[in-house]
């Protein structure tokens, strides 16, 4: 009558959709780390290849602070996502703290007296 059990079957269908959002995080970590790469490798020909032409379109400069610029922020998005997704932050679990009922009502009759 006061069974309240949730059923296998739905259980199941919860757990493969905790499955199905893990592996669609980690399908798009694993874009945004190639993508990342690509980005990286494209600041590295601007800065060392295109920079270095003997007239660069829009100048050496702005392709110097381009190139760097690319590398710079496609390294910090490489090492956030990689240690999001290979080093997860560990959960602390709390310690329940209960009180004993002998020294709450101890302490509870020596105050109305």
């Amino acid at each position: 009558m006061g069974d309240h059990t949730i059923p296998t079957k739905r259980r199941s269908q919860s757990q493969g959709s905790i499955e199905r959002a893990r592996k669609a995080r980690k399908n798009r970590n694993n874009v945004i780390i190639v993508v990342s790469i690509v980005s990286f490798l494209i600041g590295y020909y601007l800065l060392n290849y295109v920079a270095s032409m003997e007239k660069p379109p829009m100048g050496a400069t702005f392709n110097i602070v381009l190139g760097c610029s690319i590398m710079a922020i496609t390294t910090m998005v490489f090492v956030f996502t990689v240690k999001k997704q290979y080093f997860p932050k560990k959960r602390k679990r709390t310690k329940h703290v209960f009180l004993d009922d002998t020294d709450f009502r101890k302490s509870h009759e020596v105050e109305t007296e």
